[in-house]
């Protein structure tokens, strides 16, 4: 049995070329720019399209992510907390709590929809 496997991909043919160490690791840093890999970015460039500098960078993106889960993490606690002791607080603070954390919700779902951007 030597038959060969067939490849189930969508390009059938394949590209490829030699490029020395500075261009490879020019390539690399704006592939790495776009969030892309080397294949990816060096394909979009030649096939024309138009790629646009992220607003932010990636590392920094991603480290802004961790940080929002952490905070909305910890904003479900106290919301959890809160709501489970109740009988502790007047209405007016529960009100005021309430509208503090509804603010704070609002800010990180705003901070979440710019960094999906």
């Amino acid at each position: 049995m030597s038959e060969q496997k067939k490849e189930n991909r969508r390009e059938e043919r394949q590209v490829k070329f030699r490029v020395n160490e500075a261009e490879f690791e020019k390539l690399s840093y704006l592939a790495e720019q776009q969030g892309m890999s080397v294949p990816n970015f060096v394909k979009s460039k030649a096939q024309g399209t138009r790629l646009r500098n992220p607003k932010v960078e990636i590392e920094g993106a991603k480290e802004i992510a961790r940080q929002l889960r952490y905070y909305n993490s910890n904003l479900n606690q106290l919301v959890k907390w809160i709501n489970t002791n109740k009988t502790l607080y007047e209405p007016t603070e529960l009100k005021a709590m309430e509208q503090q954390l509804s603010g704070i919700q609002e800010g990180v779902k705003g901070l979440w929809e710019q960094l999906s951007r």
